[in-house]
């Protein structure tokens, strides 16, 4: 093949090529740090890599874990086994569509911007904790109980001295609820900041200066006198 055939090949393959394959073709291209060690095999793998998490649900590749069958420990209560299938081997179907559909869910409920990386990250915490959530609540579910008996001490005889406590599924559980709701507090904090923003600018001097002072108004006592000292500029500037 000559030079020019092998150029005319090359460009028909950069032109099958969308505009974001030849961004992340771009980004594997670039100089990378030597203690990275990265060869030229490897800028393939990254290449894949790159094409993995720039799908839309791509950052949730890792969540679902894998299903082992009837060697799963959640097998007692999962669905799929009981209708006779066993995709053993494959990412579990169950979580995997409850990442669908939360992601949907949390998309439509906070507005999202899919190419918000903030917001996009932290709906992937939500769904995080929503999947350890679900995982604690199957465990619950075997158990029959959030309560077992914890061995405190061992006696010298051997007897075992057990009290009953909440189960590790339960404290788990507890403790992934606490940082869920810390992200919701997130995902609402930084949307009152953007309405607040957009009050700020939507408002002119005048009409902010009338709402200020109808509320110092509104504060006052009745018969309280508002003792106020007023500049005037104009003389200022005239005394100068």
């Amino acid at each position: 093949m000559s030079s020019v055939e092998k150029r005319m090949e090359e460009l028909k393959e950069i032109q099958v090529q969308s505009p974001e394959q030849l961004r992340m073709q771009a980004l594997t291209e670039v100089k990378m740090p030597s203690t990275w060690k990265v060869s030229p095999e490897s800028r393939g793998l990254i290449q894949q890599s790159l094409e993995i998490y720039n799908t839309k649900h791509g950052l949730y590749s890792a969540i679902p874990m894998m299903c082992k069958g009837k060697e799963c420990p959640f097998a007692a209560v999962c669905p799929v086994l009981d209708g006779g299938a066993e995709p053993k081997g494959e990412r579990c179907p169950l979580e995997i569509g409850m990442i669908l559909k939360r992601y949907d869910d949390y998309v439509r409920e906070f507005g999202i911007d899919e190419n918000n990386v903030v917001d996009t990250s932290l709906i992937k915490d939500l769904i995080d904790y929503d999947i350890q959530l679900f995982r604690a609540e199957n465990r619950i579910a075997m158990q029959g109980d959030f309560i077992e008996d914890i061995i405190v001490t061992v006696t010298e005889s051997g007897q075992e001295i057990t009290n009953p406590q909440l189960s590790k599924a339960t404290e788990y559980k507890e403790r992934i609820m606490n940082k869920k709701h810390k992200v919701l507090e997130l995902m609402h904090a930084t949307r009152k900041d953007k309405a607040g923003d957009k009050l700020t600018i939507s408002l002119d001097p005048s009409t902010y200066a009338s709402q200020l002072m109808s509320q110092i108004a509104g504060d006052m006592k009745p018969g309280q006198i508002l003792d106020a000292e007023f500049t005037d500029y104009d003389q200022d500037q005239e005394d100068e």
